[in-house]
C-alpha cells in the first residue's frame, strides 16, 4: 500500500524493506508510561449569594460578582484552586496561565506536573443549571487537568493518582456530565515512539476488540455517538475501514504478517470466516511499513475523525496538533466520571492492554485476540442479533463479553467488575 503522505525522514522507509529495530529502544514493559487527562465541571457560589446545596460538607468557593461574566477571570481562579488542591497531595502542578506567561510550552511539564486548564468540550447540562436550594444556581467553571507521564509498572502510579483524584473530589463539589470524558495515553517513558510492531500490535488488537471495550459507553447517553466530543469508532470512522471497504480478501492473506500470534489467530478462524471484514483489516495494518503510515491508516480523512476512541494521530503527523502531540496511543472513549475507583481501574485496563501487545509473544496477546476475533465473527455471522435481542439479553450478553475478554487478559476481578455492572445497568435501560 503507497504511503498516505510523501516520506519525509522521519518515520517512513522504503516500501521493500522493514525498519530496522534500534536494540537500544526496543519495546519493554517496563518502559511503558501512563498519563490521564481528565475533563469536569467545578462549581462556585456567586458572593453574596445561598450556598446552593447546604447540606453537601464539601466546600464551595465564592466568586466575586463582579467576575461572574469574566469567562477568563473565572477560569483562572478555578485552574489556580485546582493546581493548590494537587500541590496539597505532594505533587507539582501549574496551570496554562503559568505556562503562558513564563513563555514555555506544555511539553515542558509533561514528566513532572499535573497541567490545570480549560476542558474545551466540557459544559453544564440542564443538571448542572436546575436552581437549587433557595433558588440559588452554581456558576460551573469547564475544567480539565493532565498528568504527568508515569511508569504503568511503577506500583506509586495508581497510588499518586488516587491521592490527587481523592483530594479533588473531597475538596471540590466537581461534577461530570457527557460532556466530559476520561482519556488515557500510553507511550515510551522517553517520549520515543513504539517500534512498528508494537504498534501493528496494539492496533490489532484494538480494532478486533472495539466493539467489546466501547460497550462501557452509556448508549442512552446524548454523547454517544461522540455530538460533544471526538473519539469515534475506529472501525466505522477511520482511513483503514475505508480502505477495506474497497478491498478484495485473497486466499493465504496472513502469510506476510511478521507476527506469529497473529498469524496464529487468523489461522484459527474458522473458513467461513477468512474473507471477513477483520481478516482484511489485519492484514492491511501489517502491509504498512511505518509508524506514520500507520497513524494516517488508523486516523480519519477528516478534521473532525482526526482523533478516533482509539487515537493513534500522533503518529500520522497529519496537522499541527498531531506534531505538538506526545507520541503516544490515547484511549479517548471512556465518559466523564468523577468516581476514582473507576477511573483507576480503566487506566489499569488500558496499561495492560498496551503491555500485552508491546511484549513480544506475551500469551494474553495471543488469547484476547483470538477471543477478541471471535466474538466478531459471531457478529458478522448475525448481524441482526443486536436488534432481536431483548434489552435485558443484550445487556448481559455485553457485559459478560466485556468480562470475558479482561479475563482472557488476565485481569483481576476486582478491577473489571465495575464495568460489567456499569454495562449492563446502562445497556438495559
Amino acid at each position: 500500500m503507497a504511503p498516505f503522505l510523501e516520506d519525509d525522514g522521519e518515520y517512513c522507509h522504503s516500501p521493500t524493506s522493514h525498519p530496522k529495530r534500534n536494540t537500544a529502544s526496543i519495546d519493554r514493559a517496563d518502559d511503558i508510561a501512563v498519563a490521564v487527562e481528565l475533563k469536569f465541571l467545578i462549581p462556585f457560589r456567586i458572593e453574596g449569594s445561598p450556598d446552593p446545596e447546604p447540606n453537601d460538607r464539601r466546600p464551595v468557593h465564592a466568586i466575586d460578582c463582579r467576575l461572574k461574566d469574566d469567562q477568563n477571570a473565572c477560569q483562572e481562579y478555578a485552574f489556580r484552586l485546582v493546581a493548590d488542591t494537587i500541590r496539597g497531595t505532594g505533587a507539582k502542578a501549574t496551570t496554562i496561565h503559568d505556562i503562558t506567561t513564563s513563555g514555555r510550552t506544555e511539553n515542558h511539564f509533561w514528566e513532572s506536573h499535573w497541567i490545570v486548564k480549560k476542558a474545551n468540550s466540557a459544559e453544564p447540562g440542564p443538571k448542572e443549571r436546575r436552581e437549587r436550594s433557595g433558588g440559588a444556581r452554581y456558576l460551573w467553571v469547564p475544567v480539565e487537568i493532565s498528568s504527568p507521564k508515569m511508569a504503568t509498572t511503577h506500583p506509586q502510579t495508581g497510588r499518586h493518582i488516587q491521592r490527587v483524584l481523592k483530594s479533588l473530589t473531597e475538596s471540590h463539589r466537581l461534577a461530570a456530565n457527557y460532556t466530559c470524558e476520561v482519556h488515557v495515553h500510553l507511550g515510551r517513558r522517553d517520549g520515543q515512539p513504539f517500534q512498528l510492531p508494537a504498534l501493528q500490535r496494539l492496533a490489532s488488537l484494538l480494532w478486533s476488540a472495539e466493539p467489546t471495550l466501547r460497550s462501557i459507553r452509556d448508549p442512552n447517553s446524548p454523547n454517544y455517538k461522540n455530538i460533544y466530543t471526538w473519539g469515534s469508532e475506529l472501525r466505522d470512522f477511520s482511513r483503514l475501514s475505508d480502505v477495506i471497504s474497497r478491498t478484495a480478501a485473497e486466499e493465504g492473506y496472513y502469510d506476510d504478517i511478521q507476527d506469529k500470534q497473529v498469524r496464529h489467530a487468523l489461522r484459527v478462524l474458522p473458513l467461513a470466516e477468512k474473507r471477513s471484514r477483520d481478516w482484511k483489516a489485519l492484514h492491511e495494518i501489517w502491509r504498512v511499513n511505518c509508524n506514520r503510515d500507520l497513524g494516517l491508516l488508523l486516523s480519519g480523512p477528516v478534521k473532525q475523525y482526526r482523533r478516533l476512541g482509539f487515537n493513534f494521530s500522533s503518529f500520522g503527523l497529519e496537522d499541527e496538533r498531531a506534531k505538538r502531540s506526545p507520541r503516544t496511543v490515547e484511549f479517548r472513549m471512556m465518559e466523564g466520571t468523577v468516581d476514582t475507583d473507576l477511573i483507576l481501574n480503566w487506566v489499569s485496563m488500558c496499561a495492560t492492554i498496551a503491555e500485552v501487545a508491546v511484549v513480544p509473544y506475551d500469551s494474553r496477546f495471543d488469547a484476547a485476540l483470538s477471543h477478541a476475533l471471535s466474538l466478531r465473527a459471531a457478529d458478522e455471522g448475525n448481524c441482526n442479533r443486536g436488534h432481536h435481542e431483548s434489552k435485558e439479553v443484550k445487556a448481559r450478553r455485553l457485559g459478560r463479553e466485556f468480562s470475558d475478554l479482561m479475563r482472557e487478559l488476565r485481569v483481576p476481578r476486582s478491577t473489571y467488575e465495575g464495568f460489567e455492572r456499569k454495562i449492563i445497568r446502562d445497556w438495559r435501560q
